[in-house]
């Protein structure tokens, strides 16, 4: 009795803490908290004319399709919202989704959007006025071709499918046709003012035959491709010239000046991480020999090839960062601030066509939506930042983002903290539904490899009719467990993901995320199965046994 009495007297002393303590610290926080962000958001209209902005005519989209087609009437839904946050334009990497014809219609996959619906989706985009840059791999990443028996004889090399011989004529040919069919596409819509190529992670240069034969450097290889290439490019559609830049990275600036200035290329030079290793060196290279620049960050898609979910602060410091480098730039020698051609927020769904799929875009909205804000902020001028400062006051800076973003998705995002665990957004079911996942694979996997359960012993001395047969029934109960917990989920999953995605992607997705965890789970289940059966054991007697290792 006393000690119910002390429990409800103590219950009365934190209720008053709270209510007369906590609760009025809470409330007065958040009061100067507000209070300070609107005095700063005052001081920034106040001092606008003052303040240092970048200057970006495009801010396009990624939105990369190969192997994970969306839902075109998803898509269609992102544009309003798109639009309201400064985007003019995307850029879609549609890879073996595109309704290809002819010969080669083998490349699309069988599960590709068709003419009449892809089309659709175009027009819808144009009458909203955003301008579609289509991107078709041109050298590298080229598996979805270069697989194929009736194209692998066009390897740059047998083994590895990812790179095309640019020697070949019929190599030539196979890239014309395929960008022809891209192009006429498009262009039965709106024109093209940009068509991306292509041209990142060639992994196999000037090895075969063909190739070597010519007596070119790999850096002559290259260029000499992009300048095929781009010629093709101008012979079907009066739009310039897109590349990733990676491999011109390498160019020394001595050996440019063999190369002419290509009129009509523009580098996109791309830089996924938080601390960016851009140098002023190859920016002031692609400044001589090309017309425009463009920059590439990343808002999914960076942070692993199985990463379920991206990693927010990442993904906002690499856009932080590169708005705090090309704010007020300037080249050596020159006064004038450079004026960069715009920036593609990337948002790879793979690493490689062979590659497993990463984050899925419904749950990454949040993450897109937040480094679209970051650019606006840029593109609208800081008013805190001074031409000699080194650095932004990055949690002044961060004060006004999240004060945008709780807005948004109705939720609390904290200073330095970055979870949108409890916002609202479409997709956020998705995103629950898959945080329950990860969580449930991860206590099945603890449970698995953990030191106090002997399940790396079980097959072993399963095979030898030496288990503990109330382990057996132990461990079968949890594993069934489990195994009944992972399939509910996986259902789950699948409805939600099928308001976005086809089922073709939603059963890869589903079990490719489940396999090894389940695989293992069945394996035990089926000895601890066929194990109950036994009644009666022998003498321990391991000199017998089957199932003993042998060794060459």
């Amino acid at each position: 009795m006393v000690n119910i009495n002390k429990m409800v007297t103590m219950r009365k002393i934190r209720k008053i803490k709270f209510k007369f303590f906590i609760l009025p610290l809470v409330i007065i926080s958040t009061y100067l908290l507000l209070t300070h962000i609107f005095l700063e958001m005052w001081h920034l209209k106040r001092n606008k004319s003052n303040s240092l902005s970048v200057d970006l005519p495009n801010v396009i989209v990624h939105i990369d399709l190969k192997g994970t087609p969306l839902k075109l009437s998803y898509l269609e839904s992102l544009i309003p919202g798109l639009k309201k946050y400064g985007v003019n334009g995307i850029l879609i990497e549609y890879e073996d989704m595109f309704p290809y014809e002819g010969r080669l219609a083998n490349l699309s996959a069988e599960y590709r959007y068709n003419k009449s619906e892809l089309k659709r989706f175009l027009a819808m985009a144009n009458k909203e006025g955003l301008q579609i840059i289509p991107l078709i791999q041109t050298f590298g990443h080229l598996e979805y071709v270069l697989k194929l028996a009736e194209f692998q004889h066009l390897r740059e090399l047998e083994l590895y499918p990812d790179s095309i011989c640019p020697t070949r004529l019929e190599s030539g040919s196979l890239l014309k046709d395929i960008i022809k069919q891209v192009v006429d596409l498009h262009t039965e819509i709106a024109p093209l003012k940009y068509v991306h190529i292509g041209c990142d992670e060639v992994f196999h240069v000037n090895k075969c035959q063909y190739c070597n034969k010519r007596k070119l450097s790999n850096r002559e290889l290259f260029l000499q491709h992009i300048k095929s290439i781009s010629e093709v490019v101008k012979s079907l559609a009066e739009a310039k010239v897109l590349i990733w830049d990676d491999m011109l990275r390498d160019i020394k600036p001595g050996e440019w000046h063999t190369f002419e200035p290509f009129s009509d290329v523009h580098p996109v030079y791309w830089d996924y991480s938080p601390n960016l290793q851009v140098t002023h060196l190859n920016l002031l290279k692609y400044h001589t020999k090309f017309p425009d620049i463009w920059i590439a960050s990343a808002y999914k898609g960076a942070d692993g090839k199985t990463a379920t979910f991206p990693n927010l602060k990442k993904r906002f410091l690499n856009h932080f960062s590169w708005m705090n480098l090309i704010v007020d730039y300037t080249f050596g020698g020159e006064t004038d601030v450079y004026k960069f051609k715009g920036i593609i927020l990337t948002g790879w769904s793979r690493y490689s066509h062979m590659d497993p799929p990463c984050e899925l875009l419904p749950i990454s909205f949040p993450s897109l939506i937040l480094n679209l804000i970051v650019i606006e902020r840029f593109k609208n001028g800081i008013s805190y930042l001074k031409k000699d400062d080194s650095n932004i006051p990055i949690n002044t800076f961060k004060r006004h983002l999240y004060y945008d973003l709780n807005t948004i998705f109705n939720c609390m995002f904290i200073v330095n903290e970055f979870d949108y665990t409890k916002c609202t957004f479409e997709g956020d079911k998705l995103y629950q539904s898959l945080k329950h996942h990860n969580k449930m694979l991860s206590s099945a996997n603890d449970l698995l490899h953990s030191d106090e359960n002997p399940f790396n012993s079980i097959d072993y001395y399963a095979s030898i009719d030496n288990l503990n047969m109330n382990s057996v029934s132990q461990y079968k109960v949890q594993l069934n467990l489990y195994l009944d917990d992972i399939t509910q989920l996986e259902k789950n999953i699948m409805k939600e993901m099928s308001k976005y995605y086809y089922k073709e992607f939603t059963l890869e997705y589903v079990n490719y995320k489940s396999y090894n965890i389940k695989k293992q789970i069945i394996k035990f289940l089926k000895i601890f199965n066929a194990y109950m059966q036994n009644k009666i054991w022998q003498r321990r007697s391991y000199s017998n046994k089957s199932a003993h290792v042998i060794y060459p």
